[in-house]
């Protein structure tokens, strides 16, 4: 069996192992590319860029931004919410050209990860818009 080591990929790819995952979190320098705020994309303001807005080259972006109106919406369910930006993530990679399984293994990662770690930025965001 043949090892599959990082400078492999980087020669296969033409790029380091992330590249090759193509994972973008939106973020350079500890500033969002597209301009806006911190937070804007996926992830909160601590976590933005951790959490990319592109995974195996598919932009969820527009998926996370929604999400994250809907966690600022006072009164709206947090399971909604998150079930939603499962939805929302499965329409946009499909629209993309993603297929089948990407798009759900895509919509899975984000929907453990907000079913995880979401709750302190739902509680955030609903003090916030509710007060």
């Amino acid at each position: 069996m043949q090892e599959c080591s990082i400078e492999l990929t980087r020669q296969v790819q033409g790029g380091g192992f992330w590249d090759f995952l193509k994972f973008e979190s939106g973020t350079s320098n500890g500033a969002r590319e597209d301009g806006n705020a911190l937070g804007a994309g996926c992830g909160t303001v601590k976590s933005d860029a951790y959490v990319p807005d592109m995974m195996f080259g598919i932009d969820v972006s527009q998926a996370c931004f929604q999400h994250d109106q809907s966690y600022s919406t006072c009164g709206f369910s947090r399971l909604t919410a998150d079930t939603n930006l499962s939805n929302n993530i499965l329409n946009d990679c499909k629209a993309q050209g993603g297929n089948a399984l990407t798009c759900n293994v895509i919509a899975g990662v984000y929907g453990v990860g907000v079913a995880l770690f979401g709750a302190s930025a739902f509680n955030q965001a609903q003090a916030q818009s509710c007060y």
